[in-house]
């Protein structure tokens, strides 16, 4: 009987070390898991910013190609101005003035067209970033929702249990086999 108690202390040393381990294992796991997702939820804090500077950027850059547009509408009509006044023509009626209303027509086309490209660009990044945003968010609740120690001990006391329930059944099964 007394190689009985020895082998069940044995086993239950080994079962306490095993969950030990286990535990240290899943607190380890947990601990990088909770680090991945707060590493990632900085990157996607930060490529929310790259989109906000992105969508001024491209805001800007669509107001200076649209000015650009109304320069060169300006000098084209200066232009062809200059061209029908030389050649005698009365730019005040007729088809010069059609002309030339045609022109500053054509051109304010230009300008809108510059600025709606722009303005959808900006849109796309503020789209984007409301997106980083959010994956921002949901990384940091995830990271916040992660216990490492909380998880090892869970995990260290559920084998511990499971080995303990093991061995029991052993030396039950030991005992009754002995009579």
């Amino acid at each position: 009987m007394s190689w009985i108690i020895v082998a069940v202390s044995v086993a239950v040393v080994a079962s306490v070390g095993s969950a030990t381990m286990q535990g240290v294992q899943a607190a380890q796991q947990a601990d990088a898991a909770k680090k991945a997702a707060t590493f990632n939820a900085q990157v996607a804090s930060n490529n929310a910013t790259i989109d906000a500077q992105n969508r001024s950027s491209s805001l800007q850059q669509g107001e200076v190609e649209a000015q650009n547009a109304m320069r060169k509408q300006a000098s084209m009509i200066g232009d062809q101005r200059a061209q029908m006044s030389a050649n005698g023509i009365d730019i005040t009626q007729g088809s010069a003035q059609d002309m030339l209303a045609s022109t500053k027509f054509l051109g304010g086309i230009d300008v809108n067209t510059i600025q709606s490209n722009a303005a959808r660009q900006a849109w796309g990044y503020s789209v984007q970033g409301m997106n980083d945003q959010n994956a921002a968010t949901m990384e940091t609740w995830k990271a916040n929702s992660i216990n490492p120690a909380a998880i090892g001990a869970m995990t260290a006391g559920g084998s511990l249990l499971s080995s303990v329930g093991s061995a029991a059944t052993s030396y039950a099964g030991a005992k009754l086999a002995r009579g």
